[in-house]
């Protein structure tokens, strides 16, 4: 049986194409005819590779995302290395301002006189809620010796309750155990102050009339009598409220620390022993 020829479009296209890329091969691109065989042949091929253009641009553009992912994710990644780079400097900085102006603060003691001082840092915070002592990183090979008074610009911390050679155990002035001599700033009347605990003021047992007036506010120093555990001057506290002491002899006051123990980086210890 005989096969009919092809016909319509398809066999137009396909003699086209045929023709163009014979033509093309044996080099008559410049020739009349060669032109105008190619022209036909582009005007039908165009129409047709715009419309594949259009059917595979998405499975061409899904590619690329697929491709390109591996870049993307590790473009991400680096910014975002970046951006927590950033944020680490900044945070170090912050820390770095905070303790160097807890440093100069530490060495600012105009209330030390001629004491000889030397500076430590904390290395070790109170190991439970119940314990009132904090490890420094200077000890006897620095000239730090039991019962010094331990303090930070702003006042008394506490003392030094052991040392070794290169670190020494800080009693803060919280514990209950802790004792100091005081007095009020503003009318020079002694007492005792004694710990009571982390989260509440110092215990000062005075010698003051009960019936005497203590402002709000009133500040508290160290007594420095003679012979003292401690130079004269320190501040200790600021009084919080007063009461009648056992007895109704005399005032006893609730003094609140000066210092907060729980935010130590720097501390000073004074040389000072046996009363000077």
């Amino acid at each position: 049986m005989a096969i009919s020829p092809p016909t319509g479009s398809r066999t137009r296209f396909a003699v086209l194409v045929l023709a163009s890329v014979t033509l093309l091969t044996v080099g008559l691109r410049d020739a009349p005819v060669v032109r105008e065989v190619r022209e036909g042949a582009s005007a039908v091929i165009g129409p047709v590779e715009g419309a594949v253009d259009t059917v595979t641009a998405p499975v061409r553009n899904a590619w690329h995302g697929v491709t390109d992912y591996d870049d993307l994710q590790r473009e991400n990644d680096e910014l975002r290395a970046q951006v927590e780079a950033a944020e680490a400097e900044g945070v170090q900085t912050s820390d770095a301002e905070r303790q160097l102006a807890e440093l100069s603060a530490s060495l600012d003691l105009p209330w030390a006189g001629n004491v000889e001082t030397a500076t430590a840092r904390v290395v070790s915070g109170p190991r439970s809620n119940f314990s009132h002592a904090i490890e420094i990183d200077k000890g006897t090979d620095d000239g730090i010796a039991v019962d010094m008074p331990v303090v930070t610009g702003a006042g008394l911390v506490g003392r030094v309750s052991q040392a070794t050679g290169s670190s020494a155990t800080v009693e803060l002035l919280t514990d209950p155990q802790f004792r100091v001599g005081v007095r009020l700033s503003t009318t020079g009347d002694l007492g005792t102050a004694r710990g009571r605990g982390r989260d509440d003021p110092l215990s000062v047992d005075s010698a003051i009339s009960p019936s005497a007036k203590v402002a709000k506010g009133t500040g508290v120093v160290t007594s420095g009598v003679d012979r003292s555990a401690y130079p004269p001057g320190i501040p200790v506290g600021t009084v919080a409220s007063s009461r009648q002491g056992s007895g109704g002899l005399a005032l006893d006051l609730d003094v609140d620390p000066v210092v907060d123990v729980d935010q130590l980086s720097y501390l000073t210890v004074m040389l000072w022993t046996d009363g000077g």
